[in-house]
């Protein structure tokens, strides 16, 4: 008779044990997915729009206005700046020349 009650005692245990850990286990999904899961969508989102077609047709149509602005100026570059961009596409030539 102790013996079963023993036995009895043992599995009620057990089941205690399992419903407390799964208990556990949901409660630390919630948690995640309450913090860190929300933190992970926003930034997926951001990602998201921030390569997103609009965005990029956008950056396309914008570029080609700026290249039409500066192909109606008399000079593009300031002085500096062509001396510098003259230089940086020397320095590139002269390394592809050296790798024929």
């Amino acid at each position: 008779m102790v013996q079963g009650y023993i036995q009895f005692i043992k599995k009620i245990s057990m089941k205690i044990f399992v419903y407390k850990a799964l208990f556990i286990a949901i409660f630390v999904f919630i948690i995640f997915h309450a913090t860190i899961g929300y933190t992970i969508r926003s930034y997926e989102s951001k990602i998201v729009n921030y390569f997103s077609k609009e965005r990029i047709e956008f950056i396309k149509e914008k570029l080609r206005e700026e290249m039409e602005k500066g192909l109606e100026k008399d000079n593009i570059l300031d002085e500096k700046d062509a001396v510098l961009v003259n230089k940086f596409l020397f320095k590139i030539k002269k390394e592809l020349n050296s790798t024929k």
